[in-house]
């Protein structure tokens, strides 16, 4: 008999297109939800897309479950990544808002506004007002501000100013509840629960995204993070009494746990046969445990491959192109699946050229935030294993660079200036930094060349499956893989 005072909430994020895992999800959230999803509401805290499936695969699975729980309330923030790397991603970003919308499934994100309007542009909203059981249950969503959207119009403001800003419509709203979904990191969802309370109101939950490593939750702020791509979902039960809406986290659904349902199974299949996922590539040798605010044996490998194709000094990549580690798994065949999820990107390799101190502030940029973003350094590049150096906090808790070692030469003086100052350094780098964004604006105007073999760009994909493939015969089982050295004064 169904509990008519319960609301069923199931939360997850960050998919990052892995298609069969979120239909995994989706298979059980059918499963366990009442018929036609009456007194159910699925959040989802964004960065549905970049991954490894299609995105309209994802999509159309979506657009599948709505039709299997037309009474169900969707909720969708919009993660970083959703917004994509060029015009073409942007527009497919808004014509699946226009989709989703039509669905009655309702895409959020408080803080994007913009420019010419200073209002949330007209395909996404800034909250929703949704009745579930005679309860009005308010949701907002919130994303990451570190990404540049000025070529499109668009900006991301500041999230702890969002709220305050929301926080006089929240009270004139009363909700019974309110519910954030916020695609940041756990220190800024600590943040918005203090914000509220300096602002009189009452969160009632907050669910998070952009976190890729697991995070603990934290019941006295009513905050709780399902994992990335598509690992975990949570299940809570909502129920109200004395006009006060109560939580309960009932369960943690994991994904390779869930049976698929067959109304999901066929067109995953179908993808993953075309684009060979199951195909095998080689055999499991190398350890490479990845960290995404630290180096890493994965990141220098990367790194190291792109070095040596270019015949470089020195290569870095943005750390967010890693986004799953590769660790030994001894008589384990890879798939084609298992290095997509290690880095999807179709990015080439690029070259440009640096000075010492050009090439010391792009360090600085790398690790300004190492002591304060411990888990989320979204500014973290992974280096080749030819470079280390040694870094230090300064007065205002920023990282600053104090000595730079190429193939163990040290490259700055006592006072922290070049020793050579005309000596230059070919860098193997992706096109992300290269543009100058999160921080990189040192790069931007430098000329660069984008690596090319036989008429064809070098991606940097192509090239980590090449070294897997061959680390076969070049290492023995299990071998670990030197990296760039950091050293904290």
């Amino acid at each position: 008999m169904t509990d008519t005072n319960k609301i069923d909430i199931f939360a997850l994020t960050d998919c990052h297109q892995e298609a069969r895992k979120l239909c995994q999800l989706f298979s059980a959230i059918i499963e366990r939800a009442n018929p036609h999803g009456k007194n159910t509401l699925i959040c989802d805290c964004g960065d549905l897309f970049k991954g490894i499936y299609s995105r309209e695969l994802c999509v159309e699975s979506y657009l599948k479950l709505r039709q299997q729980l037309p009474e169900a309330k969707i909720v969708m923030a919009l993660g970083n990544n959703d917004f994509g790397f060029n015009s073409e991603q942007m527009s497919f970003l808004q014509q699946t808002s226009k989709r989703f919308n039509q669905a009655n499934i309702h895409v959020l994100c408080a803080n994007l506004q913009d420019i010419a309007t200073q209002n949330c542009p007209k395909w996404v909203d800034p909250y929703i007002l949704i009745d579930i059981n005679g309860k009005k249950i308010m949701l907002t969503a919130l994303c990451v501000n570190y990404i540049k959207l000025q070529r499109y119009g668009l900006q991301l403001c500041d999230l702890s100013e969002t709220l305050r800003k929301l926080a006089p419509t929240v009270r004139h709203i009363a909700p019974d509840a309110f519910i954030i979904l916020n695609h940041a990191l756990r220190t800024t969802s600590a943040e918005l629960w203090n914000i509220a309370q300096e602002c009189g109101i009452k969160i009632d939950l907050i669910i998070g995204g952009h976190e890729h490593s697991a995070v603990e939750p934290c019941p006295e702020r009513k905050t709780y993070y399902p994992q990335a791509f598509s690992r975990t979902m949570l299940h809570f039960a909502m129920q109200f009494a004395q006009n006060s809406a109560e939580i309960k986290h009932l369960e943690t659904i994991t994904a390779k746990a869930e049976n698929i349902n067959p109304l999901f199974a066929d067109s995953i299949e179908e993808y993953e046969n075309m684009a060979g996922l199951n195909i095998p590539v080689a055999q499991s040798t190398l350890d490479l445990p990845r960290e995404y605010s630290n180096s890493c044996p994965l990141g220098s490998f990367v790194a190291d491959q792109m070095r040596k194709a270019a015949k470089a000094d020195l290569a870095f990549i943005s750390t967010g192109y890693l986004t799953h580690a590769l660790r030994y798994e001894p008589n384990k065949i890879l798939t084609m699946y298992n290095l997509e999820r290690v880095f999807s990107a179709q990015t080439p390799v690029q070259t440009i050229t640096l000075s010492p101190k050009t090439l010391k502030a792009v360090l600085n940029n790398a690790i300004r935030f190492r002591y304060m973003q411990i888990y989320g350094n979204t500014r973290f590049l992974q280096c080749s294993s030819n470079l280390s150096f040694e870094c230090k906090r300064n007065a205002e808790n920023f990282g600053e660079i104090k000595q730079i070692f190429i193939n163990s030469e040290p490259l700055l003086d006592d006072l922290g200036n070049p020793l050579h100052q005309q000596d230059e350094y070919l860098c193997a780098i992706d096109p992300f930094i290269g543009s100058g964004e999160i921080g990189y604006d040192m790069l931007r105007a430098l000329p660069k060349e984008t690596l090319l073999k036989n008429n064809q760009l070098v991606r940097i994909k192509d090239l980590i499956f090449q070294a897997i493939k061959q680390a076969e015969q070049n290492y023995p089982q299990g071998s670990g893989y030197p990296y760039c050295k950091i050293i904290d004064l």
